[in-house]
């Protein structure tokens, strides 16, 4: 049964592509490990040129985060 994620924040496992100058790009974000490590076993299949790292980028809510700032 496919789940579908109601926020960013359900999805802390993110595939990225390295660009040039330091910068990157999200291409998936994923709820576990195990998905986000087959996905970029994928990419780095079919990508050979690409490069793609996992990282694991929990999302905070800007609310929360003014919330925190503003104490």
């Amino acid at each position: 049964m496919i789940e579908f994620a109601n926020s960013l924040q359900d999805c802390p496992w993110a595939v990225v592509r390295i660009l040039p100058k330091c910068q990157r790009c999200i291409v998936a974000r994923y709820r576990n490990r195990q998905d986000a490590h087959d996905s970029l076993r994928l990419l780095r299949r079919f990508v050979p040129t690409g490069v793609f790292e996992l990282i694991f980028d929990p999302v905070v809510e800007e609310n929360l985060v003014k919330m925190l700032i503003h104490k």
